[in-house]
């Protein structure tokens, strides 16, 4: 969940209190410490004009590090690392929560496989207000060649396991833990929860807890690198005067599954507020360029039902050829009238007391009028606590191929 207001923020921090602390164990080290010292190009990485130069073996090698899983190649320095007791800390504490993980994505795959029409060759998946959401993206739609993210957090860097000491490791993953614990137990994060985890003294960013997923999945990391989405950007008298908020930093992770085959994730931190808009004109094109595109929208502090996001909510309505989404994301009456033909998974729940402005009675109705329909086998969306009670809105455009 991201962008959110701070009027929630206490209610959601004892939301978040109410989950088992799953992955936090080893809390004890808790000491602040500096920022992480930047590694240099001995053994495990080489700089290049400041920025840090990793393989592929030893990116994959680092995932699996901050997953809690045991690294296969990389350098002596990284295989080091995993015959520390803070590492060794760190993969028992993360079992339990691993295991209810993969349960909870072992149901995603199931479900999707006979839920969901299969990725077009090609096909990209957007993902707005995404945060470091990685699994329920890669669960869900497993095939994709692109995923495009956006969210408030800043992306970060890899962090340089092989010039830590034991102290400095085992801050970073008890930290990481931290970061992750909301994921594991809501399968959400919370917005204010992550302003103040992925900005630690020594966990900076989305990227390690990205990597971390990736290694849980067991891919391979080919690269992680910084980018710009638009080099080449024209009409910069259509910017607006001054300064954004949150200047856009973007980062581009290219990744393998079990198959070989290559797939990228690019994500960008931007606030894509239509007034914040006026400083990157040239967000909305590059989004309208994805073709025919998979939208998800998933616990999005329905921002795409008031005023202020109105361009990405365009983007999505006129461009998205399968949306899959819980009801915080496009209002329903917007996909109804669109003519998108909506498939409705498990019932309705009212929005928490947060959101209870929210209630939308057309979708209610349609649940409603639907059945009763199995309930859908994992969390979706707000609800978490209720077991079975979640819903999946699945909307596909008229005449797109299946």
């Amino acid at each position: 969940m991201h962008n959110l207001q701070p009027l929630g923020t206490q209610l959601w921090h004892r939301l978040a209190r109410l989950g088992a602390a799953l992955w936090l164990g080893a809390a004890g080290l808790t000491a602040a410490l500096p920022a992480q010292p930047a590694p240099t190009d001995e053994g495990q990485a080489a700089a290049d004009g400041g920025r840090v130069q990793y393989t592929s073996a030893e990116l994959t090698a680092i995932a699996r590090l901050l997953a809690g899983v045991e690294p296969r190649g990389g350098s002596a320095d990284l295989q080091a690392v995993a015959r520390t007791d803070a590492w060794r800390s760190h993969r028992k504490a993360s079992q339990y929560g691993d295991r209810q993980l993969r349960t909870r994505l072992e149901r995603m795959d199931r479900w999707e496989r006979t839920a969901l029409p299969p990725a077009r060759p090609g096909a990209a998946l957007i993902y707005p207000f995404s945060g470091p959401d990685f699994v329920n993206a890669f669960a869900l739609f497993p095939d994709y060649q692109t995923y495009v993210f956006f969210s408030l957090e800043l992306p970060g860097e890899v962090p340089a396991l092989a010039r830590m000491d034991e102290t400095q490791l085992g801050v970073l993953f008890s930290d990481l833990r931290g970061a992750l614990n909301d994921l594991v137990a809501l399968n959400f994060f919370i917005t204010p929860n992550m302003k103040e985890k992925l900005q630690t003294d020594s966990l900076q960013g989305t990227v390690p807890v990205l990597l971390a997923q990736m290694g849980m999945l067991g891919l391979t990391v080919d690269s992680v690198e910084p980018f710009d989405p638009w080099p080449k950007a024209g009409n910069q008298s259509a910017r607006r005067a001054g300064k954004p908020a949150l200047p856009l930093r973007a980062v581009r992770i290219q990744f393998e599954d079990q198959s070989r085959k290559t797939r990228t994730l690019l994500y960008l931190s931007l606030d894509v507020s239509d007034g914040q808009l006026g400083f990157y004109p040239e967000f909305v094109p590059w989004l309208r360029s994805f073709e025919q595109p998979t939208v998800l929208l998933k616990s999005a502090s329905y921002l795409l039902h008031g005023s202020n996001f109105r361009k990405v909510r365009g983007v999505v309505r006129d461009r998205a050829r399968l949306i899959v989404q819980d009801d915080t994301g496009m209002p329903y009456r917007i996909l109804r009238d669109t003519g998108f033909q909506i498939s409705l998974f498990g019932q309705y729940e009212k929005p928490v007391k947060l959101f209870e402005n929210r209630y939308q009675k057309d979708l209610d109705e349609a649940f409603a009028s639907a059945g009763n329909p199995d309930p859908v086998p994992f969390p979706f969306g707000y609800n978490w606590r209720k077991e079975g009670r979640s819903g999946v809105i699945v909307a596909l455009r008229p005449g797109a191929d299946t």
